[in-house]
């Protein structure tokens, strides 16, 4: 009797696996993303900490849904729609409604072109009052529980788009994922979830871990307490950070003074790079003599560390193979587990950064890794200083399509590595894989 008992428990534990399996294959699926980070994401805020009106720039433009069509047909499935969600709780009556509406115009827009969409719960990166750090300071912190009520209240205006819309909880937490952080992050995640839950039972939820969504966030994270079938769970990569932001210059650190840095590492000899970086911090008009030299310093003491780590893609796969012992620890799919932010700042003219080969082979390398697993993926981004679009002829750049395996124009021969050409002399000329074809 009892090994009968054991039989039916094993079989109706098969059965309850299978069909929440089947019930997350359902309701969402996502495979090949593109971030769309500069629509919703930057909300205009004035001096006394509100948001001016309209909340939304409208430069650069919002795709149409043409361009978001061409996204579909070269490959990609799914967009990642970061929002900051500031405009819907500051403004009340017919201007919350209107931002709203702009919101579901968007998801509209996307549907209508044939994706699905993950809607980012995206706080502003800076901002001292409702920005990251004011949402994750704690439950009880004003801008953490505005956050809550529009994770519930969006939730509940998606009940019926469960098939073509997932809900991101919250971008990037800016705490540590371990110790007294690690605990406050679990008990955030919680309550976000089960507000979420609350309002929408069948809605595909997206969690991350803390250490702002690194992969040691969702390596600390214990998903027990918040787990079921209908839930992804993201990370963002962008290592080695050296040589996925040199020439950065929206960042404070010295990695912005790198140029050239080689993926792999043994692309290029470090004294090659050393006498670009040389080259670039000299050419600064706005550091004095001193000022130069530390920053020189600096940014040689971060190259000396991107050598000696020496990164390439087995150094990827090695990050990814420990995310997806994480997941199978849990019991967790390869397929909820979601690669949501990965790329390389663009390379401008005149300016320091990763040359076109480099970077393209850094993205095949991640693709590569996270597809090995089972891992769903989401290039950061259509827009912005990582774009796969350019923004004054609004073409999507072919050499960027083909690192991620995506349809592109492309040859094989217009792909490849330039040769031996002096560094320094190529530092400031335009990719040279483009697709003339492609070009306006």
């Amino acid at each position: 009797m009892c090994r009968i008992w054991k039989t039916i428990c094993a079989v109706v534990t098969l059965v309850i696996l299978v069909q929440g399996s089947s019930a997350f294959a359902a309701s969402f699926s996502v495979k090949r993303a593109i971030n769309i980070a500069q629509w919703l994401t930057w909300p205009r805020y004035d001096a006394a900490n509100g948001i001016e009106w309209p909340p939304f720039a409208r430069t650069p433009a919002p795709p149409t849904v043409a361009e978001l069509t061409k996204l579909r047909e070269v490959g990609f499935d799914t967009v990642r729609l970061p929002v900051d969600p500031a405009p819907l709780f500051l403004f009340e009556g017919d201007r919350r409604a209107a931002v709203y509406a702009l919101l579901f115009d968007a998801i509209a827009r996307i549907e209508t072109a044939g994706m699905n969409v993950i809607v980012d719960i995206h706080p502003n990166s800076r901002h001292p009052v409702w920005g990251q750090d004011a949402v994750a300071a704690g439950q009880t912190s004003p801008a953490f529980q505005k956050v809550v009520q529009v994770v519930e209240e969006l939730a509940r205006r998606l009940e019926g788009r469960t098939r073509s819309v997932a809900l991101e909880l919250l971008n990037e937490p800016r705490l540590k994922c371990e110790g007294a952080d690690q605990k406050l992050w679990q008990d955030l995640l919680r309550e976000l979830v089960s507000r979420a839950r609350s309002a929408n039972p069948g809605l595909t939820l997206v969690v991350t871990g803390a250490c702002v969504s690194a992969p040691e966030g969702l390596l600390a994270l214990d998903p027990g307490p918040i787990a079921d079938a209908n839930i992804l769970y993201t990370f963002h990569f962008y290592e080695p950070f050296s040589f996925t932001h040199q020439g950065a210059q929206f960042i404070p650190w010295p990695d912005k003074y790198l140029d050239g840095v080689p993926w792999p590492f043994s692309a290029r000899a470090m004294e090659v790079v050393t006498a670009l970086v040389e080259s670039q911090v000299q050419r600064k008009a706005e550091l004095n003599a001193a000022e130069r030299l530390i920053a020189l310093t600096r940014a040689k003491h971060n190259l000396r560390k991107f050598y000696a780590s020496k990164a390439d893609a087995e150094m990827i796969r090695r990050r990814f193979g420990q995310i997806a012992d994480w997941a199978r620890s849990y019991g967790i799919a390869g397929e909820q587990v979601f690669l949501g932010e990965f790329g390389v700042v663009r390379r401008e003219a005149g300016k320091p950064g990763a040359f076109c080969e480099d970077r393209a082979h850094w993205h095949r390398d991640v693709v590569a890794a996270a597809e090995a697993y089972g891992f769903a993926w989401a290039y950061f981004s259509y827009d912005g200083p990582f774009g796969l679009i350019n923004e004054s002829s609004r073409q999507l750049d072919p050499v960027t399509l083909a690192s991620l395996g995506l349809r592109s124009s492309c040859s094989a021969k217009a792909r490849a590595d330039t040769g031996e050409i002096d560094p320094l002399a190529r530092a400031n000329q335009p990719c040279p894989e483009h697709c003339q074809s492609d070009n306006p």
